[in-house]
This record gives C-alpha cells, sequence and structure tokens, in this order.
C-alpha cells in the first residue's frame, strides 16, 4: 500500500478550513503501475484551489477488508473520502461485490473499465459511478470531487438516520409501555364496575360498556340496598381518556361514601344522591375543569315505581313495544359546577313489557348519517331507532336485554369510522318482565312522558 500527500497543484497554499479528502485508488496486481500513475497525477489535478488529497494505492482485497473496517469504525477519519476503482482485468461479479461492500460503507466510487455500456446498468443503481479506461485526468479528477463533496452530506444524513433510530427505538419501548400501563388501568376501572346484575323477580337487565380508548370517563353502577329496591347511576365525565377516567374514580368514590347507620338508606333518593356527588365533585373540582353528568333512578320492585333525577345528563328513555319516548321531569345543573345546586327528581310507573333505558351522549353520533364523513358526525336521532328494534326484539321472558344492548354494539361496529370512536358508549336497559297490557300513546319514537 502506498500513499502519495499534496494539496490541490493550482494553489499557491492550503486554504484554512478546507476539507482533507481521502482517495482510495484500487487495482489488481496487474494494474499496479496504472493505480501508482493515478495516485500521482490526481493531487496535481484537483478542481479545488488548495484543499489537500491524499491518494492511497491498494489492491482490490485490501479495499475490501478496509471498506469492511470502515463500516464499523466510530470515527468518519478513518473511512476513505471516494474510491477510484480500475477494473481493467476483474470480472463483473467480482466489482458487483466490491460495490455492495461499498455501498454499505456509504463510500461513493468511481469505476474505470473498459465494458461502461454492459456494466452500467447493473453497477450505477449499486452507487457506483463508471467511466472509461481512457477518461482524461481532469474529468475524472473533477467526478472524484464532486463525490467527496457530496460525501459530506451522505455522512450527516447517515448520522442523523442513526439518531433518528435509536430515539424511535426508545419511543417504540416508551410507547410500549405506555400502552402497557393504559391496558392495566383499564382493567382495572373494569374491576370498580358491577361484576353482575341483582337477582330481583320479575326484572331483567342489559348493559352495553364501550370505552372510546384504553378507559372510559362513563360510570355505572346498580345497587340493590334493601329487599325491594334497587339504585342504578350512570354518569359521563367531561372528556375523554385518562383525566375523565380518573374523575370517575372520584364519583364512584363519592357514591360509596355514606353513613349507613340510619333509617333511610342514602341512595334511596336519587335527587339527594345527585347533590353529595355534587358536593364532592365542587371541592374535587380545583382547576375548575372536572365536571361530569350523570342520572341516577331507583326502582321499587314491589310497586314498580321509579324515581328518576339528572344532572345535565341525556334524558332517559322508556321503551315499549318497539318505540321509545324521553322522560321529562327531574333536571338539575352539571355535577363539579355549583356547589349548592339543586336537584329534582320525578316517579313514574314501569309496566309490564316496558324497559327504562339511560344511556350517555356518545350514542349521538354513534350513527353517522349514510354518506356523512364519518370524523364529522353530528349528533343525531338515528340511535333511538336502533336502540328500538333491538330492545323490541328481545323476548320478554327475561334474559334478553344483554343479547339486545351487544346487537347494539355490534351495529356500532358496522357503521364507518367505528375504529376511531368519538365517545365512550354506555347504556344501562331495566325491563319490568310480562306483556305490556296497556296501550301507550307512541305516535312519535321520541316525546316525552306525561
Amino acid at each position: 500500500m502506498t500513499s502519495r500527500t499534496l494539496p490541490a497543484a493550482n494553489a499557491g497554499s492550503p486554504e484554512a478550513g478546507l476539507p482533507h479528502q481521502r482517495v482510495i485508488v484500487a487495482s489488481d496486481p496487474r494494474a499496479a503501475d496504472r493505480a501508482a500513475w493515478w495516485a500521482a497525477e490526481l493531487p496535481h489535478c484537483w478542481p479545488r484551489a488548495g484543499e489537500r488529497v491524499t491518494c492511497t494505492c491498494v489492491t482490490l482485497d485490501e479495499l475490501a477488508t478496509e471498506v469492511a473496517l470502515a463500516g464499523t469504525a466510530r470515527s468518519e477519519h478513518a473511512r476513505p473520502t471516494v474510491v477510484l476503482l480500475i477494473a481493467r482485468h476483474q470480472a463483473p461479479a467480482r466489482i458487483m461485490q466490491l460495490a455492495d461492500k461499498l455501498l454499505g460503507a456509504r463510500t461513493a466510487a468511481l469505476l474505470l473499465t473498459d465494458e461502461t455500456e454492459g456494466l452500467r446498468a447493473e453497477l450505477e443503481p449499486h452507487g457506483l459511478v463508471l467511466e472509461h479506461t481512457d477518461t482524461d485526468r481532469v474529468t475524472v479528477a473533477r467526478v472524484l470531487h464532486a463525490l467527496a463533496a457530496r460525501q459530506a452530506a451522505v455522512d450527516t444524513v447517515a448520522r442523523e438516520l442513526l439518531i433518528a433510530r435509536a430515539s424511535q427505538g426508545g419511543l417504540t419501548g416508551e410507547i410500549s409501555r405506555l400502552h402497557d400501563e393504559l391496558q392495566l388501568a383499564g382493567a382495572v376501572q373494569r374491576r370498580f364496575l358491577p361484576r353482575a346484575m341483582p337477582d330481583a323477580a320479575g326484572y331483567d337487565f342489559g348493559v352495553l360498556f364501550r370505552p372510546c380508548g384504553y378507559v372510559s370517563g362513563d360510570l355505572y353502577d346498580v345497587v340493590r340496598f334493601d329487599e325491594r329496591h334497587i339504585a342504578v347511576m350512570l354518569a359521563d365525565a367531561v372528556g375523554h381518556g385518562v383525566p375523565a377516567a380518573l374523575l370517575t374514580l372520584v364519583i364512584g368514590r363519592a357514591l360509596r361514601q355514606y353513613d349507613d347507620s340510619g333509617a333511610r338508606h342514602p341512595l334511596h333518593s336519587p335527587a339527594e344522591t345527585l347533590a353529595r356527588l355534587n358536593a364532592e365533585l365542587c371541592i374535587e373540582n380545583e382547576a375548575g375543569d372536572r365536571f361530569a353528568t350523570a342520572v341516577c333512578a331507583v326502582i321499587d320492585t314491589h310497586s314498580h315505581a321509579v324515581t328518576l333525577a339528572s344532572a345535565g345528563h341525556p334524558a332517559p328513555m322508556l321503551m315499549g313495544r318497539g318505540q321509545g319516548r324521553a322522560v321529562s321531569g327531574g333536571d338539575g345543573p352539571l355535577l363539579g359546577v355549583f356547589t349548592h345546586a339543586e336537584y329534582t327528581q320525578t316517579t313514574l310507573e314501569l309496566s309490564p313489557g316496558e324497559t327504562l333505558l339511560l344511556y350517555t351522549d356518545g350514542f349521538e353520533t354513534a350513527f353517522p348519517v349514510q354518506g356523512a364523513d364519518p370524523r364529522r358526525a353530528q349528533a343525531n336521532l338515528a340511535y333511538v331507532g336502533q336502540f328500538a328494534r333491538a330492545l323490541g326484539d328481545a323476548p320478554a321472558d327475561g334474559g334478553g336485554l344483554q343479547h339486545a344492548l351487544e346487537r347494539v354494539g355490534l351495529e356500532v361496529e358496522a357503521h364507518a369510522g367505528s375504529l376511531h370512536q368519538r365517545d365512550d358508549l354506555t347504556a344501562l336497559a331495566i325491563r319490568r318482565l310480562g306483556q305490556d297490557a296497556r296501550e301507550l300513546d307512541l305516535r312519535s319514537p321520541v316525546r316525552a312522558a306525561a
């Protein structure tokens, strides 16, 4: 291996700050004299004034070894800037092997060969520039200079790509960790939900709980607090994801915090339950941005009276004979806004075959209008028909509400955009079993109850 270092011949003195270009001239031993001639001539005809050029002669085997070492070198100074490859006596397969190694080491090369046309299509995609062996020294020097100038940009991009890949690996690990933590959080949240519905003679229950992400901002609870009364609560924290899910924990804790030493159970009055929840959320809502809607109901399984109270929540519906009517009354403001808010309640009778449906506002955009962009779905009443059909097909002798609500969930999945659900979906249905003996006036799919 021989080396020759000279500043460019057309320079009076090396310019400060100019790069040092390292050119490897590689050839078969039979062309060693020709390689030595190029190593001697290139510094004299280098096109950039004052640029220091080092030309080193090596054999093809030595080039392969050096390029392999350069590919793993920590320092960029260990890598050749550019390679002049003289392939007068070499087979194309050998040149292809060298081209692959040069490409792997991000090293540009100029190949001087007698068969440019036959090899050009095969080698140029590998990053080799081809010229005929009779090309003059000035042209060769200019091509090598252009490749060397480009090499700095290639090295910069390669370093940035290496950093990006390292960062991506770290981000992938962090995302995987967050994914596992959120899955665990979702599992923990579901443990706080009722594991089974109450066993009440003459009544059937069904629930659909479908978060739009790992965790939900919706919460439901069903409590049988004595032999004839069942309390039902459905809440919807404003927002999505973890912040909304944390607020449901506050609501769930407040719902269970009561002194049961009194004569009347604290969940006996829906209006009082909402007032207690509101007071707790107002204390917790120091930042003023944590709100929730809720609806509470108490069902007397002996008299079949249902007492309802709402805190800014969508009105419950009474479903019967394939149609539904909204229940009016029992209104109040959002939870967590006004410290001394007052909540009223209303009472109705659940007739045989009727179903009381509590649901969150996510259903208002769950069934987009045909042809509309699902990413810009607007609120509509399509969900009323979906619930009416599903609940109307449920058998009147019990055991069908859960299946009916699961059918609604399948209808949601069948619509465009369901993979990117816009809001949490929760529905809770309670049916009094038996045939409906009354003739209900349900001329409109949705109307206020008297």
